[in-house]
């Protein structure tokens, strides 16, 4: 019996600077993305391994454009959805995932709407989803829903990139319509991966073998070594997203919202995982003073994500205040890079 199959370790720090490398994230998304091949999960889970592809290349687009949230947000995904892909390449299911849920047209962003037909897109990604296309063109849709995913990203912002929204609505409408050409022809010719059923030929029965002389020993078969069950190797991903906190500040600034979103949905499917938020500030203050405010940062943090519905008893925090800074402290770019808080990875159960 397999063991706890959840290869995730997550270090996501949390406060407001875009002067952090971007790259760090692509960098690790990349990481994830050897981990499952490394396993097997490119052919043995398909969809998941080529929807977290998609996910890695759309977080590098968005660094490319200086969307620096938007890259992260794709490197956290990239992370998590390579962790499902090992899973199902270990437990040998590979279940359809959901994905982003269409926004509702405006008067300000009736220009980047029309620019592409997104109602065909979703239905023709409907129409996959329900008939199949994850077994008869696993890869297309895989990477079809990843930049599905990226498109409704970019039509959600207040100020939408035209070129990003061509951009991902030609990646989806190309890979839709071969999932969609795979999966007519597999429908047309009640293939296996449609049908469910495998078709079995019959072979011809071999020729009799000639009896051998009763003083004849038959050879004894050397028994077989008894195969082993793949185990699953525990080694850690990790995604940085680094957020930093506003001088004296413990408030969640709303353009970041995003990115918490996300560690959310991440932590809410990966059941397995627990977490420590470390709350961290500049060198200015009192030692004291600044460990409370330290401890404030990480229980803000911590109190956003219970009220989205992660369990307390998932989360600790801790408050380090005036230690482990990531930058210098003698300018203000510096102050603000250490004014944070990280989430760390302390406990992967068993099942």
């Amino acid at each position: 019996m397999l063991k706890a199959f959840t290869a995730l370790a997550l270090l996501i720090s949390v406060g407001v600077a875009f002067s952090f490398r971007v790259t760090q994230g692509i960098d690790e998304a990349q990481r994830a993305i050897i981990k499952a091949y490394n396993v097997g999960a490119k052919d043995k889970a398909p969809y998941l391994y080529s929807k977290t592809k998609g996910y890695k290349e759309i977080a590098a687009i968005l660094a490319s454009e200086a969307d620096d949230v938007g890259s992260k947000i794709f490197a956290i995904r990239t992370m998590n959805y390579a962790s499902k892909a090992i899973s199902a390449a270990f437990t040998k299911k590979e279940e359809i995932t959901p994905i982003e849920q269409l926004p509702k047209p405006t008067e300000e962003k009736k220009d980047a709407f029309q620019l592409v037909d997104i109602n065909d897109i979703k239905t023709r990604l409907e129409f996959l989803r329900e008939n199949k296309a994850k077994d008869c063109s696993p890869r297309e849709l895989g990477r079809a829903e990843a930049f599905y995913d990226a498109l409704v990203y970019e039509l959600k912002k207040e100020e939408p990139n035209s070129a990003l929204i061509l951009k991902f609505y030609n990646e989806v409408s190309t890979e839709s319509k071969i999932a969609e050409s795979k999966l007519k022809v597999a429908m047309e010719n009640e293939l296996e991966c449609y049908t469910g059923v495998r078709k079995v030929v019959v072979p011809p029965p071999p020729p009799k073998e000639e009896e051998k002389p009763e003083e004849e020993t038959v050879a004894k078969e050397e028994p077989k070594p008894e195969k082993k069950e793949p185990q699953l190797i525990e080694e850690p991903l990790k995604i940085t997203a680094r957020i930093h906190f506003d001088f004296d500040k413990y408030s969640i600034r709303r353009e970041y919202v995003p990115i918490l979103n996300e560690v959310v949905k991440t932590l809410k499917e990966n059941e397995f995982v627990k977490v420590r938020i470390e709350g961290f500030t500049d060198i200015i203050g009192p030692k004291e003073y600044n460990e409370k405010l330290a401890m404030k940062r990480a229980e803000a943090v911590k109190r956003y994500l219970v009220e989205k519905g992660i369990p307390e008893d998932k989360i600790d925090i801790v408050g380090f205040g005036k230690e482990r800074f990531i930058a210098s402290n003698e300018d203000k770019i510096g102050r603000l890079t250490n004014r944070r808080v990280e989430f760390i990875v302390i406990k992967l159960q068993e099942e």
